[in-house]
């Protein structure tokens, strides 16, 4: 948490705010009760409010605080102790599971209502804004804090930040480091296929079985456009691209359409080519169905 100095330093908070805080606090204790009465009749339209006012001596001990808490908005000390106590009520807040939208919604409430008091208590348009700005500092200081309670509360560790962040990082760079290996790998493989398409070629002119020769050259072509595919779907992966389930889909559809031309050369083979017929069309369909979500 930052000092108290460098958060004001931060907001501009300068003793001339102080000092026009301190002299709207008479004006302000006049409206201590009403603020409290007000401010309940905001939160009752919460969803959540019955949770965290569940009976009335809980709602009495907020009350109370809750009209601390407003007059020493006012004080004028706004030293380490100050930061201090705002530190364990935002703490308190964390305790209780409270959301921090929640509370973001009430510091509007008390921006409102203290800007309309300010309207009715001070004709001067010009020392009423000078006012405004001053409470408005004060205001966002304290929810400065408030919200940083839930910020600390979420940088929970197993062992400590310096070695998590160590192995994230690890993490990070291992998990690169393999997506390059599999770029190799499809790289190799590539080339392993180009290699069997012109095998394919070859063994056409020296066969002479044109139907055969043209089916496994066909099916050489498909598993090059396969490496193809991945080998894209990597490498935009490697420059942030998201994870592309299509193009798996697609790899399986073509790795069948590549088994039923192998099987049509073959006699006796009616039953396992309806079945990957078959299986075709149910790919074909979760395919379809991920191109539309798309």
């Amino acid at each position: 948490m930052e000092s108290i100095d460098r958060i004001k330093a931060h907001y501009s908070f300068t003793a001339g705010d102080e000092k026009n805080l301190v002299s709207l606090k008479p004006v302000m204790e006049k409206y201590r009760d009403n603020f409290v009465v007000e401010f309940y009749h905001y939160v009752k339209n919460f969803e959540d409010a019955h949770k965290f006012l569940k009976d009335e001596a809980t709602v009495k001990r907020h009350q109370d605080a809750l009209k601390v808490w407003f007059i020493k908005l006012f004080n004028g000390d706004y030293g380490p102790r100050y930061l201090s106590e705002l530190e364990k009520v935002g703490m308190a807040h964390v305790k209780i599971n409270l959301h921090a939208h929640y509370v973001n919604a009430a510091f509007h409430f008390v921006k409102q209502y203290v800007h309309g008091v300010l309207i009715k208590e001070i004709t001067n348009v010009d020392e009423r804004v000078y006012m405004e700005r001053s409470f408005e500092k004060i205001l966002d200081i304290n929810l400065d804090v408030f919200t940083s309670s839930f910020i600390e509360e979420e940088k929970k560790f197993f062992l400590s930040q310096k070695f998590e962040s160590y192995l994230i990082q690890f993490a990070n760079r291992f998990s690169h480091g393999l997506n390059i290996i599999l770029v190799l790998g499809l790289v190799l493989l590539g080339v392993m296929v180009m290699g069997l398409f012109g095998y394919d070629l070859i063994h056409i002119l020296d066969s002479g079985d044109l139907e055969k020769g043209l089916l496994s050259t066909l099916g050489s072509l498909l598993m090059l456009w396969v490496v193809i595919e991945l080998m894209d779907t990597e490498i935009k992966h490697l420059k942030g691209g998201k994870f592309a389930i299509k193009v798996f889909i697609s790899v399986a559809l073509v790795a069948m359409i590549r088994k039923i031309l192998v099987t049509s050369l073959k006699t006796g083979e009616v039953e396992a080519q309806l079945s990957l017929i078959a299986g075709v069309a149910v790919l074909g369909v979760i395919y379809w169905l991920i191109a539309k979500v798309d």
